[in-house]
């Protein structure tokens, strides 16, 4: 794994789960990395570590989570899609990173 990778996800880490934010939990409880689907990629086939969302172990493999549930009852379940999942941590992201380059200037 590149160093870059290794950043990222370091940061995806930090971040609450977004489907705990979503249903008024606290979400600090740490989370696993959950890898999005790519369109087009089969079963077991494992997206790149820049498109991954932090998920809490519950809501990631638990019963009412991801790998629980599998994407279509999950989406229905919690009205979100992985990719916007993804763009929500993108744009979080995002918004640190110009947050940090604003205080240095």
């Amino acid at each position: 794994m590149k160093k870059s990778e290794i950043e990222y996800l370091n940061k995806v880490a930090q971040l609450p789960c977004p489907i705990c934010k979503l249903l008024g939990y606290p979400g600090d409880g740490g989370v696993e990395i959950h890898h999005v689907r790519g369109i087009g990629l089969g079963l077991g086939v494992r997206n790149n570590h820049f498109n991954t969302v932090g998920l809490c172990p519950s809501h990631h493999r638990g019963n009412d989570g991801y790998h629980g549930m599998g994407r279509k009852a999950f989406e229905r379940k919690y009205g979100v899609t992985e990719q916007e999942l993804l763009e929500q941590v993108k744009e979080i992201l995002n918004d640190e990173e110009n947050e940090i380059r604003e205080k240095d200037e």
